[in-house]
């Protein structure tokens, strides 16, 4: 598809209506992504609350304000706003975004979106009452908890829900977890290493360093340290591991459902 084509089926999403607002940023800041073939990034940034400078009139919703960039202009536009900011832009609308146009003012000065910004950056916190206290990390919609598994501490991690039956879902896997947490560590061990020794035997053929000349499945599962532990509610979980740079540095990771079925072992990173 060619770059006009491309604009032109973005642009085409919004409204030829050109609008003053003043917005909130939200935590998690600028990112972007293509998908396969395409030629320019898609650039956006949440928006937490925004009103518009003519109708005077504050809506807290929770949007994406959007813009198309090729590589060039990205490099200077992953910088143009930042997270949990007061800002003053021309924009277009859609139902459930914006598209940037032009940015007015980065540091705009509105006493109401002031507010909702101040109160937007407050912890967040959940307490469960086998598990404890988590705090909400608001750039990525997560809670976290520092936890000891087996041994070894690590973070446990559960998706933020609108609907408090889904985080209880999740942490109904947590609970299936930790309750049998000697078997499911060994389990979860032994399965990365049959999986992957072999692989880890193919990168220590290019370590001209190396001071062994095997990796055995046993050297594996002693060389993995836990980092995190995420759960769903429909009862997946993720095992990210430190490789002890098995893979120079990637993570492990290793997926799963209490149901007792493991799904996947892999590295990324």
């Amino acid at each position: 598809m060619s770059i006009m084509r491309e604009r032109s089926n973005f642009e085409n999403r919004f409204t030829d209506v050109i609008i003053e607002i003043a917005a909130v940023t939200g935590a998690s800041g600028i990112g972007a992504g293509r998908g396969g073939g395409a030629k320019l990034w898609n650039a956006s940034i949440p928006i937490i609350a925004w009103k518009s400078i003519l109708a005077n009139e504050t809506r807290i919703e929770e949007l994406r304000l959007e813009w198309q960039v090729n590589d060039e202009e990205w490099e200077h536009s992953r910088d143009i706003l930042k997270k949990n900011t007061v800002v003053r832009l021309l924009v277009r609308r859609a139902d459930n975004s914006m598209m940037l146009v032009k940015v007015l003012e980065t540091a705009y000065k509105d006493e109401e979106l002031e507010m909702i910004l101040l109160e937007s950056l407050k912890p967040v916190f959940y307490t469960d009452e086998v598990l404890g206290k988590f705090e909400l990390d608001k750039s990525v919609k997560t809670f976290e908890k520092q936890v000891l598994w087996a041994g070894e501490e690590g973070n446990l991690y559960f998706d933020w829900d609108e609907d408090e039956n889904g985080m209880k879902a999740a942490l109904e896997t947590a609970y299936a977890l930790f309750e049998n947490q000697k078997e499911w560590n060994t389990k979860i061990r032994r399965y990365a290493a049959k999986e992957l020794t072999e692989l880890a035997n193919d990168w220590l053929q290019d370590n001209e360093e190396a001071e062994i000349d095997e990796i055995t499945n046993d050297m594996f599962m002693d060389l993995m340290q836990l980092d995190s532990i995420s759960v769903y509610s429909d009862g997946d979980f993720n095992f990210f591991f430190f490789d002890g740079d098995l893979f120079w540095g990637h993570s492990i990771i290793v997926s799963g459902n209490i149901n007792g079925d493991l799904t996947s072992a892999e590295i990324a990173g």
